[in-house]
Formats: structure tokens, C-alpha cells, sequence
């Protein structure tokens, strides 16, 4: 190969590198108040998620004034022999919580429920946010 070629290669892999955003950096789960909110979450999401007694795994993805941000994994018992599960990303204000419509509306209540960065990891990234 041409040493100019590789340094003209090098070079356009450098730019594109430094134009891409960077990916969404999430909170540091190992701070007590992470642990905390996670704990919360895990908490309140099984009654909100899913019919019956039920657990949910829980990642938390952002804060942003009195909103927490999530990906929950929850799985619930409605009935005997009978199991139900979940997996999506919800907002809780307080204990008011927040999840995306499905289907054709899927996209477009995420960009509506969360900030900009994250609606963006959410749509594009979802298998980096879970649990």
C-alpha cells in the first residue's frame, strides 16, 4: 500500500471517530444513590408492569429532576402455571409510571418520554440498557 493512501485512511477513520457522539454514558450503579433509586424501581414496577405477584430487574438509565429514568425486566404470576413478562424502558415521576406505546407508536412516545440523548440510546441501543 501507498503511504500517503494510509495516511489519508488513518486520517478519515480519525475525523469520523471524533464527528460520532459518543455513546450515552449511564449511572454509575456502584453509588449508594443508584443502588437506591434501583431498589426503589425494582420496587414499585411489578404492581405497575405486570398482573399478579411479580419482580423486576432494573437498570437505571438517567435522572433529570424528579424523574428517573429505566429499563425494567419484570416478570409476573396472574394466575397459577400461568407466567407473564416484560421488558421496556419506563419514567417514574414519584410513582407515576410512564411507558411507551407499542407498534407504529413505539418511536415516537419514546422521543416524548425521554431526553433527547437517551431517547436516542433507547431507539438505537436497547440490548446496552438492559439490566
Amino acid at each position: 500500500m501507498n503511504g500517503r493512501y494510509i495516511v489519508w485512511l488513518g486520517l478519515a477513520v480519525g475525523l469520523l471517530a471524533g464527528c460520532s457522539e459518543p455513546q450515552y454514558a449511564l449511572p454509575d450503579r456502584s453509588t449508594a444513590a443508584v443502588q437506591a433509586e434501583e431498589q426503589r424501581l425494582a420496587a414499585l414496577l411489578p404492581g405497575e408492569l405486570v398482573s399478579g405477584p411479580g419482580t423486576c430487574k432494573v437498570r437505571l438509565l438517567g435522572q433529570e429532576g424528579s424523574s428517573s429514568f429505566a429499563w425494567a425486566q419484570c416478570e409476573g404470576a396472574p394466575d397459577p402455571g400461568v407466567a407473564s413478562a416484560v421488558s421496556m424502558p419506563v419514567r417514574v415521576d414519584g410513582d407515576r409510571v410512564t411507558r411507551p406505546l407499542d407498534g407504529s407508536e413505539y418511536s415516537a412516545s419514546v422521543k416524548r418520554i425521554f431526553p433527547g440523548r437517551l431517547a436516542e440510546a433507547v431507539l438505537n441501543d436497547p440490548d446496552g440498557l438492559h439490566p
